[in-house]
């Protein structure tokens, strides 16, 4: 068995179908997604080489790419700020010796497994504006004057989709920041006990510094899945109101596929690209791990 694993060959050999899956899967369609930037194409005539047309449209004469962008990095900004900070509390609470524990992991976790398309249906339902459950619930409590239609206003509307979408994958961030504390050799915990260090200050020297690694991943998981969300917006919203919740992967969709400009619709997909890519690079180098003194 050693043998073979010092066989760079037998490496290769079993390496390669999982690699040649990702070449065609993955690389290849982004590869072809770029090349079609460049060209102007309706599925129909023959398609036309613009260059840089597209990107240059983008940035100069369409007022619907710069809202779907700044949507794109609000969904990203309060995500991060609401799951991380939920998901890191919830953690710290789980991964106590408390009973029921595994009881509430499951119970935080069902979300993340619901289908997106079954989330934002039922996040129409809670914010309709006759017979939503919130606007049901501030009737029932006196605060009639709060009810609104609130996925037909922008601001309510944005907020609407973020809390959806943080109900929904929040419990999957605290499984991971789970695993993280929990894989913290429990002698550092029992010396900062014994050292008469509190809970904060445990989690504030030890927990945290320990699972930076752990965090910066799921950080950024967090912000290239709100950056790419489609089918919680386009169930709840569809984009609106007037473009209130559009972002580049729904943009994308009407472009390519209902406009029928495909070229188009590559050379924002490209944009989409770039910008998680740059999303990646930056929190990386903000959250890179130092060195754990002890």
């Amino acid at each position: 068995m050693e043998k073979m694993l010092r066989n760079k060959t037998a490496i290769l050999l079993f390496l390669a179908p999982a690699v040649l899956l990702y070449l065609c899967v993955v690389l290849y369609p982004i590869l072809l997604s770029i090349s079609y930037s460049f060209f102007s194409w309706d599925l129909i005539h023959p398609r036309r080489f613009v260059g840089i047309q597209n990107f240059s449209r983008m940035f100069t004469r369409d007022d619907v790419f710069p809202v779907a962008v700044r949507n794109a990095l609000f969904f990203m900004v309060t995500s991060l700020a609401l799951q991380t900070t939920v998901a890191y509390l919830l953690a710290l609470f789980l991964a106590e010796r408390i009973r029921a524990r595994n009881f509430f992991k499951n119970v935080v976790f069902l979300p993340a497994v619901i289908p997106g398309i079954a989330v934002g249906l039922l996040g129409s339902l809670v914010y309709r504006p006759d017979i939503g459950l919130l606007n049901v619930l501030l009737r029932g409590v006196g605060l009639g004057g709060l009810a609104r239609p609130w996925l037909l206003q922008q601001l309510p509307a944005l907020w609407a989709v973020t809390l959806t979408l943080g109900w929904q994958y929040t419990g999957y961030a605290t499984i991971v920041f789970v695993a993280g504390i929990q894989g913290i050799p429990p002698d550092i915990f029992e010396a900062a006990l014994i050292d008469g260090a509190g809970a904060v200050r445990t989690a504030r020297s030890i927990t945290i510094p320990l699972t930076r690694q752990v965090l910066r991943v799921e950080v950024v998981l967090i912000a290239i899945g709100s950056l790419k969300i489609f089918d919680l917006i386009y169930v709840m919203t569809q984009g609106g109101p007037v473009h209130a919740t559009e972002v580049l992967a729904t943009y994308i969709y009407t472009r390519a596929f209902f406009q029928f400009e495909y070229g188009y619709g590559d050379a924002l997909s490209v944009m989409l690209l770039a910008l998680c890519l740059l999303v990646t690079v930056l929190i990386n180098r903000v959250l890179r791990a130092p060195d754990v003194q002890f």
